[in-house]
């Protein structure tokens, strides 16, 4: 078990200049603003799980991106280790913002009760740090390996502890299930 929460791993990670835009966007004050980015983090984890759900090519979109996200040490990187979050220009890690920022702001304004349009930009300001949150947990679980496209939706979901999926019944839930055995 770690010793702080993944959301507070999270909050921790945007820093007090994000807390301050997030605050100023919401219109509260700094205390407010980390308690809602913290509810937040978990509608912003399972909208990538879902993302991982949906078929391989997202799920390879997903592990290339906290892939890149790792932080990287030794020659390559100079001599203090640095990180791909640093500023999200390009690559597979934007692409994956941009196409979770939408689902996910969506579970935002239902757990939250902010406005969509507010919660969009509250998606977009937090997928890089969970990314980044889970890229690092990911890389000391397996020991700097990085974490394939089989296996991410799983690691996701333990490193942020979500609760497992439910499937539905019936016929419907039989499908749903044989076709998570099938993509795993």
């Amino acid at each position: 078990m770690h010793a702080r929460s993944f959301a507070d791993d999270v909050v921790k990670r945007l820093g007090n200049d994000s807390i301050r835009r997030i605050a100023a966007l919401l219109g509260v004050d700094e205390t407010v603003a980390r308690r809602i980015a913290r509810e937040s983090v978990v509608p912003v984890v399972s909208a990538l799980v879902s993302d991982v759900d949906r078929n391989r090519a997202e799920a390879t979109r997903v592990a290339g991106a906290i892939n890149e996200a790792m932080p990287v040490a030794g020659p390559a990187a100079g001599k203090k280790p640095r990180t791909a979050l640093a500023g999200i220009k390009g690559g597979i890690l934007a692409l994956v913002v941009r196409k979770a920022a939408g689902p996910a702001a969506r579970r935002i304004a239902k757990r939250t009760g902010l406005p969509v349009r507010v919660s969009i930009t509250l998606a977009e300001m937090l997928l890089p740090a969970v990314i980044g949150v889970l890229a690092k947990r990911l890389k000391a679980r397996s020991a700097g390996r990085g974490v394939g496209a089989m296996d991410v939706g799983t690691a996701m979901t333990s490193e942020a502890s979500l609760p497992p999926r439910r499937y539905r019944r019936g016929p419907l839930g039989m499908v749903d299930r044989v076709s998570a055995l099938r993509r795993h």
